[in-house]
């Protein structure tokens, strides 16, 4: 008699859902996705390599998970995790999912004179998260950074 595969890993699953949402794929999209690279019709009934195959799929598409961004920790007089945080989070809006961190550390080091955002005094990290959400707000392209 066949072994019935271990359920997915909850955490997998949410992964599964954050990719759907920041690819921003309705319904039928994603149900499609699902059973074209996994033949499944949920995300929780996933097998591992069902799972790896989605995730590929997700890539292509444009999905980048951001589950190896190092939290710099507590640093005194440097940004702080929520600033890290809200920083990656208006660059991600700004850039409509497509900015890297790269990208973000040119931006830092034109307009900061820091190279990275772990190299941002928490003060520097004000001013970033301000710009930043002043510059979503405007709508300023990518292509002018």
């Amino acid at each position: 008699m066949p072994r019935k595969a271990k359920p997915l890993a909850p955490a997998k699953v949410r992964l599964v859902q954050v990719a759907r949402k920041r690819l921003d794929l309705d319904e039928d999209t994603y149900r499609l996705v699902l059973m074209r690279t996994a033949g499944v019709a949920s995300a929780r009934d996933l097998s591992s390599d069902g799972f790896r195959r989605v995730m590929d799929e997700f890539g292509r598409l444009g999905f980048q998970s951001d589950s190896n961004r190092r939290n710099f920790g507590d640093r005194p007089g440097f940004a702080t995790t929520g600033q890290v945080a809200a920083i990656r989070r208006q660059w991600h809006l700004y850039s409509e999912g497509t900015g890297t961190e790269a990208q973000l550390g040119k931006w830092l080091e034109r307009t900061f004179k820091v190279s990275a955002l772990r190299f941002l005094p928490e003060d520097e990290a004000r001013k970033a998260l301000i710009a930043l959400k002043q510059m979503v707000a405007r709508g300023t392209p990518v292509e002018d950074i």
